[in-house]
């Protein structure tokens, strides 16, 4: 039999009930009822693992969509989502139970899952999704160490097909910048990026946003010049933004690299080195160009307890990049031993599932509501 951990978010007796007897048909599960904030807060994180997302759409408080996505985001084991009540034109990927019996949601559960792998888009689809609304933004928080304090935000793509539900950048960036339009997708990721910044969500909580310029995007000064005029236009600072170079190939043009930096970092924006591994080619000379500051690959990250050679590549790579003045930010950070490891390595920041997923805009609040009541 299955290992049900149910998250229930209903007020309603009648489905509370259904959905314990038939945790109990099935030969019994875990079953926690919640309200919609707080079940966004409990899948923002990593503290506890859910077979199934069930969510009453009488009792969503307007957040089917957010619960929607973090449901989506929990790539493995995954959270199956399965909405109580009327189906919903909006995600006809996710289930629906409309009759409130232990024996109808019994089925649901033992029915498998939706595929998420399904095949790729093909390069029309992708030229539809960059001209349409498909495109969206996830907003994964970065956490200071010393203080356990948000400070930041990767801005990252979403894609949000009708049919195929919500796509995450595997299975679509690839095929982007293989077909060459990856300064298009730069261009619509930075200005959602920057107009939520400065939006009701995000405008008062005093945190920089960081956005991915792979690097054929960075090297084009019209990228650049997009870029200005998106950030002027959100009314933001330079210092607010960090442009983390993505390396999907490797570095071969320093001079050229060092004026589009040297650019950048003259009107007042960060630079960050993104996916710093022991995989990089030629990591010393990215060392001294003008960044601001370095992302750990969350792979080595991830393997920092049991293994000494990433502890290795991990201490002395932080040592460097300290020396330098940079900020070094780990990523993958998905427990607490891992967090402590950082720390005694002298990492400045966090960014992993420990702290948060990816969230869509209008749960950062739930979230850093959540985070700061639960922080010592």
């Amino acid at each position: 039999m299955p290992d049900f951990n149910l998250l229930l978010v209903s007020r309603s007796s009648t489905w509370f009930q259904a959905v314990n007897g038939a945790t109990q048909q099935l030969g019994g599960g875990d079953v926690v009822a919640c309200c919609a904030r707080d079940a966004l807060a409990r899948l923002a994180g990593t503290s506890s693992h859910y077979s199934h997302l069930l969510v009453d759409r009488n009792d969503a408080e307007g957040l089917l969509d957010e619960l929607a996505d973090l449901a989506t985001e929990v790539a493995s084991p995954d959270t199956d989502m399965i909405v109580l009540g009327a189906a919903d034109n909006r995600h006809p990927h996710i289930r629906v139970i409309s009759a409130a019996t232990s024996q109808s949601v019994a089925e649901v559960l033992m029915a498998s899952p939706p595929a998420r792998n399904r095949p790729a888009m093909d390069l029309s689809e992708l030229r539809a999704a960059l001209d349409g609304a498909m495109i969206e933004t996830r907003y994964q928080p970065i956490v200071r160490i010393a203080d356990r304090r948000p400070v930041g935000l990767e801005a990252l793509a979403r894609l949000n097909h009708p049919e195929r539900g919500t796509l995450l950048p595997g299975r679509f960036v690839p095929q982007i910048e293989n077909a060459g339009l990856a300064a298009e997708l730069t261009s619509l990721v930075s200005a959602r990026a920057f107009a939520d910044l400065a939006g009701p969500f995000l405008a008062r909580r005093g945190l920089r946003m960081s956005v991915n310029f792979p690097l054929d995007v960075l090297l084009q000064p019209a990228a650049l010049d997009r870029l200005e005029q998106q950030r002027e236009a959100a009314g933001i600072a330079a210092d607010r933004i960090i442009v983390e170079l993505t390396e999907s190939r490797p570095v071969d043009d320093i001079p050229t690299l060092r004026r589009s930096l040297e650019r950048l970092r003259s009107q007042g924006y960060g630079a960050a080195i993104d996916d710093v591994g022991p995989a990089v080619p030629r990591l010393a000379p990215l060392l001294e160009l003008p960044f601001t500051s370095l992302k750990l690959d969350k792979v080595v990250v991830q393997r920092v307890i049991e293994s000494e050679e990433a502890r290795t590549f991990l201490a002395n790579t932080t040592g460097q990049a300290k020396a330098r003045g940079l900020t070094v930010v780990a990523e993958g950070v998905e427990t607490g031993a891992i967090w402590d490891q950082m720390q005694a390595l002298g990492v400045d920041e966090i960014q992993g599932f420990l702290a948060a997923r990816p969230l869509p805009v209008a749960a950062v609040p739930i979230w850093w509501d959540a985070w700061l009541g639960a922080t010592p």
